[in-house]
């Protein structure tokens, strides 16, 4: 596997890998069809907003 890939795949770097990982399956096993897995997209695009949230908050 190329370097990026593997770093991609790991949890330290990649947070929200399991929720990447669910949308995908979601995708492949409803024949790519994007409405039937709106809900997975939904919880990955919260876990990016709140992994980037606390990535840019001020240390306190």
């Amino acid at each position: 596997m190329p370097m990026v890939t593997r770093r991609l795949r790991d949890p330290d770097v990649n947070p929200c890998l399991s929720e990447s990982d669910a949308s995908t399956r979601c995708m492949a096993e409803n024949n790519y069809d994007k409405e039937s897995c709106s809900s997975h997209f939904l919880k990955y695009k919260n876990c990016r907003k709140f992994w980037v949230s606390l990535a840019w908050s001020p240390l306190q």
